[in-house]
């Protein structure tokens, strides 16, 4: 989901990155808010007017999300949870964990964080109007504050719906790990509460769309759908964190890969490995010893007649810190390395030496047996 992302800003330490589906949130506020929300509630004005209204109200919008997410990610900081970064997308924005919170204080203060600053935002925005409204301030100004009141207000309320992982979701987690003292547990209920939610949501959906809402009911069945799948995704990331919990990759590497010879043709790579393994890279041997890497997409770069003269050696990539990880990382950062640079497989380093692989497939297999084999009484 936040793998398509463009990086804005840093502040504070954090990067702020904007994933390309709020092209689309933005786009459908600047409109609904244009051509709906201001010529309802305040009529007569020209048409280029309710547009800059619009863009202003989307552009306050987005910084309202941005002290939201800032407020989960500086208690976050307190509490010695690492943040990646800050993702605005389709639904809103979201603080990126690298890991789950430590305790469930931390979890209940990082976050109630977000909500109280969507409520405090609103409050403001709200006395700034009516001061706007004393002063005589033009309409515009007096509406665009009065919607952002409300927007901010909308956001606080919507976010502590119980239905994690949404802010209200883990503020239910956290009461029910305080309670039990067992975070899978917690997990597993919240996931379940969620899941209940977001059925409910997009029935209420299917509601408005046969009342005749067709806009408003698509935009239920589509929170609700993020919800269902959301909920679904994090209580399995928990069970994943859990499998490979104190394992590092050398747990896991393949000392002796399927490596394909420097000194052979692309043709011959394609005929007597690509074709034979399926896999998409494969590392290179020089020597004995791992040299770098090779993958279908170096292969597309070069046409048929080129497979026949140039050799391996020649296009292969060495060794860098994209496509390779230390030994001794533990397996939840080599899953992150994977999800952010698109490599399924990647060289393993010791001590300055390739000594093997690791594939994302070992992985996935490891923890469809260890599920497996847990359901047993």
């Amino acid at each position: 989901m936040l793998k398509r992302k463009i990086a804005l800003f840093k502040l504070l330490g954090f990067t702020v990155s904007l994933d390309v589906s709020w092209g689309i949130i933005l786009f459908l506020v600047i409109w609904s808010l244009s051509k709906g929300f201001f010529p309802s509630y305040f009529p007569g004005l020209s048409l280029q007017t309710y547009w800059l209204m619009g863009v202003s109200g989307a552009i306050g919008l987005f910084i309202s999300i941005i002290i939201h997410e800032f407020s989960h990610a500086l208690i976050a900081r307190k509490y010695d949870i690492k943040i990646k970064g800050i993702t605005l997308f389709i639904f809103g924005g979201v603080a990126e964990m690298k890991d789950e919170p430590h305790t469930p204080k931390s979890e209940f203060l990082m976050a109630i964080a977000g909500p109280i600053a969507s409520f405090t935002l609103s409050i403001i925005f709200s006395g700034l109007a009516q001061v706007a409204e004393t002063l005589k301030f033009s309409v515009p100004i007096v509406a665009i504050l009065g919607y952002l009141s409300m927007i901010n207000l909308l956001v606080a309320i919507f976010n502590m719906i119980p239905a994690f992982p949404t802010d209200g979701g883990r503020v239910l987690r956290s009461f029910l790990w305080w309670i039990k003292g067992d975070i899978h547990w917690a997990t597993q209920i919240a996931s379940r509460i969620s899941l209940l939610f977001a059925v409910v949501i997009i029935f209420t959906g299917f509601m408005h769309m046969i009342g005749g809402n067709a806009i408003g009911g698509l935009w239920w069945i589509l929170i609700g759908s993020f919800l269902f799948f959301a909920a679904n995704a994090s209580y399995q990331q928990l069970m994943i964190k859990e499998s490979f919990k104190g394992k590092a990759v050398r747990h896991f590497m393949n000392p002796e890969p399927v490596s394909v010879p420097f000194d052979i043709t692309l043709q011959a790579f394609v005929d007597k490995y690509l074709y034979r393994y399926h896999y998409k890279m494969f590392p290179v041997s020089r020597g004995g010893k791992i040299a770098g890497l090779i993958t279908v997409q170096m292969l597309k770069l070069h046409t048929h007649e080129e497979w026949k003269r140039l050799y391996v050696g020649q296009v292969m990539e060495e060794q860098n810190s994209s496509n390779s990880i230390a030994s001794n990382t533990p397996i939840d950062d080599a899953l992150n390395q994977m999800n952010e640079s698109g490599f399924t497989r990647l060289l393993v380093v010791e001590q300055h030496k390739i000594v093997g692989i690791i594939t994302l497939k070992d992985l996935l297999e490891y923890i469809t047996l260890k599920m497996e084999l847990e359901t047993i009484p």
